[in-house]
């Protein structure tokens, strides 16, 4: 009867110093056992976009009496370099907000058609883009790859103070997630107006990645 008094006691002696030992790592012989680091997370991320995009834009004035004629027209085609920050504050949960800023930075190719025949030429063009996106993102931050899903909108702000607007749409990735510095890579879609004309895009971005 003693021998299972002994072993019940033992028992119940190591259930309630299991969870305590396991707070600490093995060490060698004498030393002081050290607490275990526990995981840091973060929710938030600041991002530096790098990249490039590819719009254009256009507007024709065209009839057709037997035949096919354009009285008018033009079509701008623009593949700038792209930079600017952006930072996601989380929300809770999967949801995000996005708030950042792009210089788009290129030569923009004009065609028009004068009356009598099509003219081209080129110009540089600088466009500021202040964006405001909400972010879906899938995945806790303690993994290494967390995927995402933006839609949102942007303005547009060009030479002699021409603006425009945006709607965006999107996906990307943060890679090294649980770490202090990972990259990301997105692909964002935009569709709108800018001075008078319609205008689309694609923006295709690498970003060095601080989470916080």
């Amino acid at each position: 009867m003693r021998t299972w008094i002994r072993m019940a006691v033992l028992a119940v002696t190591l259930a309630f110093a299991a969870p305590a030992a396991a707070q600490y790592t093995f060490t060698q012989p004498g030393q002081q056992p050290q607490p275990v680091q526990q995981l840091q997370l973060w929710n938030n991320v600041a991002r530096v976009n790098l990249g490039v995009g590819f719009y254009n834009s256009g507007w024709a004035n065209c009839y057709s009496w037997y035949g096919y004629n354009c009285s008018s027209g033009s079509y701008a085609s623009y593949i700038p370099f792209m930079v600017g920050p952006q930072i996601d504050f989380n929300l809770g949960g999967m949801n995000n907000i996005s708030v950042g800023f792009t210089v788009a930075m290129g030569s923009a190719s004009l065609t028009y058609w004068d009356g009598a025949r099509d003219v081209t030429n080129s110009k540089s063009v600088t466009l500021w883009e202040p964006t405001i996106d909400y972010v879906a993102k899938f995945g806790p931050p303690s993994m290494d790859t967390v995927g995402r899903f933006r839609i949102g909108g942007g303005m547009y702000i060009g030479p002699n103070s021409t603006i425009g607007g945006t709607f965006r749409i999107g996906g990307g990735a943060s890679f090294l997630n649980a770490n202090r510095l990972g990259i990301g890579l997105d692909l964002v879609l935009e569709g709108g107006g800018y001075n008078g004309y319609w205008i689309g895009g694609l923006q295709l971005l690498a970003s060095p990645e601080f989470h916080f």
